[in-house]
């Protein structure tokens, strides 16, 4: 999974003893208080008329390899081509949706099909007329909790009549290494309209009165970091045959009043500066080859016996074999070369080549400056690039691109020619590769957008 790299701090994890506390100050008690020693496992607390069994969330449930593989399965079939993967429920058919919330729902039907048994145990001893099941959310982060509360209710409903409400709540933690809070919502869904559960409204209260009182430790004395406490949330992700499967973090609500210019995100490609984005090849016309013939001492990469036809061969060879794409033939002088030779230090390379690299590097430096993003109000030229790349999440790492060469037609439409899709490259990177297809293609304008749909704001 990965981890955030973002500085904050933790907050603790809700304990079964503070719900203890809790219930008891509503007036509640322990179901059964020789738990210890029963042979029969029944539920946790008696309130009112209601007997309650407690369940705490504790682990990832995306952390497991087989709902991982399970995961990446329904989603690669419908996006075979794509190298990051969005786990979007909304992204999925109806009968994906239901495949989806399947797999998602492993441990809490586990944890609903254990709690029918105490339910049924303790309301076969105990006078009550209504048995709910309390599903707290402390680590399940890839489900919401609007997700949680339909799941769990859903699994209620199929799986048992011994449950007559369902409650879910949770603490849910979002930080910016600047900005942070804290949600705790708690949620009842009525499974037996016939039972209802009257003691919810002082769950209620009592809930917001624990989250009251447990921000105000937070801010006075932050926990150590230990396995008791949980950082905020983050992106969730894992990796199947080099392709990344990816539950970006959930947006703040706001822009950031500290980050102007966006809240901050990790960057685990290692890339820091732009690696090579093209084979640069010096090109000469044939006037240009036979005044370099006439240099004393000739450039290196001339030989005696070279005629221009050979050059040309040697430049289409040079095309095929490449690995780095794309080619680009820069034209070069034999009076710029000679100028710009002159001011290179002693013993340097005075390769035509390493000429028509420094010409190239001042071509694309000009491109990468004036690129622009597109807009509804931006004044496009007839012909330009235009480079589209989608934000994931908190690491640049998820980020897609797509560059294609827009050309305007006459009749006004657009005409658009992919150059290629789905790369898995951030913004800085693939603007530099945009600026490499442009100078290839003679074009002399990059324009950008960023999709947003998935990223961190």
């Amino acid at each position: 999974m990965s981890a955030s790299d973002l500085p904050s701090f933790r907050i603790r994890k809700v304990t079964e003893s503070e719900i203890e506390t809790l219930i008891s100050k509503i007036g509640g008690k322990p179901a059964h208080p020789d738990a210890n020693e029963r042979s029969k496992a029944g539920a946790d607390f008696v309130l009112g008329s209601s007997v309650i069994e407690l369940k705490i969330l504790e682990e990832e449930g995306m952390e497991k390899r087989e709902r991982q593989q399970k995961l990446a399965k329904l989603f690669r079939e419908r996006f075979p081509q794509r190298p990051t993967i969005v786990l979007d429920r909304e992204l999925l058919n109806t009968e994906g949706q239901r495949e989806y919330d399947k797999i998602m729902e492993g441990p809490i039907k586990t944890e609903v099909s254990h709690a029918r048994k105490q339910l049924k145990q303790s309301r076969s001893e105990l006078n009550v007329s209504n048995t709910v099941l309390w599903v707290i959310n402390n680590g399940y982060t890839s489900l919401s909790h609007d997700a949680l509360m339909e799941s769990v209710a859903r699994r209620a409903r199929n799986d048992s009549t011994e449950i007559d409400t369902v409650v879910v709540s949770g603490a849910y933690f979002y930080s910016d290494s600047f900005e942070s809070f804290v949600i705790w919502p708690i949620d009842c869904s009525p499974i037996n309209l016939d039972k209802p559960f009257e003691g919810f409204k002082a769950l209620q209260i009592a809930w917001a009165r624990l989250a009251s009182d447990y921000m105000t430790a937070l801010i006075r004395e932050p926990p150590v970091v230990d396995e008791k406490t949980k950082g905020p949330i983050i992106d969730l992700s894992f990796k199947l045959d080099e392709i990344a499967y990816v539950m970006p973090t959930p947006p703040m609500g706001r822009k950031s009043d500290f980050f102007v210019h966006g809240r901050p995100r990790k960057n685990s490609t290692g890339i820091t500066v732009s690696p090579p984005v093209a084979t640069v090849f010096a090109g000469l016309s044939q006037s240009e080859w036979t005044k370099f013939k006439r240099c004393n001492p000739l450039p290196v990469s001339f030989v005696d016996h070279c005629d221009y036809s050979e050059w040309k061969a040697q430049e289409a060879r040079a095309r095929s074999e490449s690995p780095l794409k794309p080619f680009i033939t820069t034209p070069v002088t034999c009076a710029g070369w000679k100028k710009w030779k002159r001011q290179l230090p002693k013993g340097a390379n005075n390769s035509i080549h390493r000429y028509a690299t420094d010409l190239f590097q001042e071509k694309i430096l000009s491109i990468i400056e004036g690129a622009r993003e597109r807009t509804n109000q931006s004044v496009l030229p007839h012909r330009y690039m235009l480079l589209i790349t989608e934000e994931i999440g908190q690491d640049l790492a998820f980020d897609v691109s797509h560059l294609f060469e827009v050309c305007t037609l006459l009749d006004g439409n657009d005409h658009l020619d992919e150059v290629w899709t789905d790369k898995p490259m951030f913004f800085e990177q693939a603007r530099c590769v945009a600026a490499a297809e442009a100078i290839a293609r003679d074009v002399e304008f990059v324009f950008w957008e960023k999709d947003k749909t998935y990223a961190w704001t």
